[in-house]
């Protein structure tokens, strides 16, 4: 038997991304579809303001970016904060898995995949009263299998989301102030591994929230993770070996503290 001789060395490639069928213009500042992002944010704190100006100001996703947005929230008819949500796109006061089905059957009626219209559903202010069986919590381990783009999700309790979004979250915003340092120590306890430690993570949350309002972001498909001050400037770097506070590195994005008003 004769000795097989190698021509090269192996190589492990790249597997080429698939062709993009829809090509949309996006602040690279902002969640790259699909993305989940999940705000943990107390009463009073600039949510539903932070809401409005993704999906309705056309310096970030605006309503021209889905095909079809769907917002679950108990508050969205008596918010006033949110009525132009209400006026834009399908709101309902109250979750359901039947919501959830109707939007999965839709979803999976095309034929073909790339034809599934790209969808956000917005969550606000509900995660905590649905039990931990309840479908959106399967589907935030499949959401991108329905073309959906945006997964938001807002909570007050860190712990009352399910591990299964916890883990499965792309992007989140922590917003300020935080009166109750245990539930901020929750969320250090968990994420700030990814920032060199609870320590350093609280340090990084202080620094991007130095005025009412602000809020830290982190981009967590980043390598290294990155956490920034609003939509605006980068201030640290996490990963393995990656603790550093970073100056400067302004971008032109505001977030809930941008001059003039959300598009109506």
């Amino acid at each position: 038997m004769s000795e097989f001789v190698p021509a090269h060395d192996l190589q492990i490639l790249k597997v080429l991304d698939p062709p993009q069928e829809k090509t949309k213009p996006l602040h690279p500042m902002l969640p790259q579809p699909p993305a989940l992002l999940l705000m943990i944010s107390p009463i009073r704190t600039g949510k539903s303001t932070i809401i409005s100006n993704l999906l309705l100001n056309s310096d970030f996703f605006g309503q021209d970016f889905f095909d079809e947005v769907m917002c679950i929230s108990p508050t969205i008819y008596n918010d006033k904060t949110s009525r132009f949500l209400k006026k834009a796109f399908d709101c309902y006061d109250e979750y359901s898995d039947e919501l959830i089905d109707q939007m999965i059957d839709k979803q999976s009626s095309y034929e073909d995949p790339n034809d599934r219209p790209d969808l956000a559903v917005v969550l606000d202010d509900i995660i905590g009263m649905i039990r931990r069986e309840a479908r959106i919590n399967h589907l935030a381990s499949r959401f991108r299998h329905y073309n959906i783009k945006l997964l938001l999700m807002s909570s007050q309790n860190y712990r009352a989301v399910s591990p299964v979004i916890r883990s499965n979250c792309t992007h989140m915003i922590i917003g300020s102030p935080f009166p109750n340092t245990k539930e901020l120590g929750k969320i250090a306890e968990e994420v700030g591994d990814q920032f060199g430690g609870a320590d350093n993570f609280l340090s990084i949350y202080r620094a991007a929230t130095p005025k009412k309002y602000d809020f830290l972001y982190l981009d967590l498909t980043s390598n290294p993770p990155l956490a920034y001050h609003n939509f605006t400037k980068l201030v640290a770097k996490g990963g393995q070996g990656y603790n550093d506070m970073i100056s400067g590195g302004n971008f032109n994005l505001d977030g809930a503290e941008a001059d003039g008003e959300v598009p109506k």
